[in-house]
């Protein structure tokens, strides 16, 4: 039974988790390097329980930018829990760390991010519904399986295992690469366009396509160094339809090319639904 949980990263993604189990009944301590970072999840009713070394959790979460996971798995874990499972947005690397935790460790993905997580209007809600993938590794038992099972049950997210390395090759596409175009895009209208005379003409087209340029730079580059060879043959794929768009100069093959693309868009959102862009 899933009773007590510590989430290690107060940032947005663990405050906001905290919320939603603290608000769902469950006993919740967190801590980050950050003491600022503690008083205000404190204030937020994200903990309602004090952070003890001594006992035993239920569950580990680890809310920490990427790179801080990897490290955290090349020491001896300092707390004792039955299962841990992290929030990082690739897999490989991380998997293989936990590989040879002493805990059993589960990889763990929630597709709910927040384009601009500079934002502290709390919303835990935005866990519910949200894909949460996981990947078994070499340390998860069935004990552990069945703790994230109910955790991710009790936040209401949709549980789907996934192979590792298929995770990040995914994520790639739909994921790391869509953040590198945005923040490619806001970096050509840095150095082509004056920012007042750009900011009167820009569309919803600019927007909707640079969003994503907001996320935390730190997150970003996590994101792309741990998953670099999909990032990079994507981008290479990229380059290369982009080249061929160059080469089309007559309107019908035009009108073919995108006609293609609108058709199978469509499809996707008459199938999946339309997310809300804010």
């Amino acid at each position: 039974m899933l009773k007590t949980i510590h989430i290690i990263g107060l940032g947005l993604m663990g405050t906001n988790l905290g919320i939603k189990l603290v608000n769902s009944g469950f006993e919740v301590s967190g801590s980050d390097v950050l003491e600022e970072n503690v008083r205000r999840a404190k204030e937020l009713s994200a903990i309602s329980l004090d952070h003890d070394e001594s006992i035993e959790y239920d569950l580990i979460v680890l809310a920490i930018p990427i790179n801080e996971i990897l490290n955290y798995f090349d020491s001896e874990p300092s707390l004792k829990s039955r299962a841990i499972v992290d929030l990082g947005g690739t897999k490989d690397l991380i998997c293989k760390k936990m590989d040879t935790s002493t805990i059993p460790a589960i990889g763990g993905h929630p597709l709910c991010g927040i384009a601009d997580n500079s934002t502290w209007e709390p919303t835990p809600e935005m866990y519910e519904g949200a894909p949460f993938l996981l990947c078994e590794t070499r340390s998860t038992d069935e004990q552990s399986k069945a703790v994230v099972t109910e955790f991710i049950k009790a936040i209401e997210s949709s549980e789907i295992w996934i192979d590792q390395s298929k995770h990040d090759e995914l994520i790639s596409l739909t994921s790391h690469l869509p953040h590198i175009l945005s923040s490619a895009l806001v970096s050509l209208a840095m150095k082509e366009q004056d920012l007042n005379e750009l900011i009167n003409l820009a569309s919803g087209g600019f927007d909707g396509a640079t969003r994503l340029s907001r996320t935390s730079p730190n997150m970003i580059s996590d994101m792309y160094l741990t998953n670099v060879d999909n990032v990079k043959d994507l981008i290479n794929k990229l380059i290369s339809e982009l080249q061929q768009i160059q080469k089309i100069s007559d309107e019908k093959i035009m009108l073919g090319y995108l006609s293609d693309t609108v058709d199978w868009r469509r499809a996707l959102a008459e199938k999946f639904g339309e997310r809300d862009l804010t």
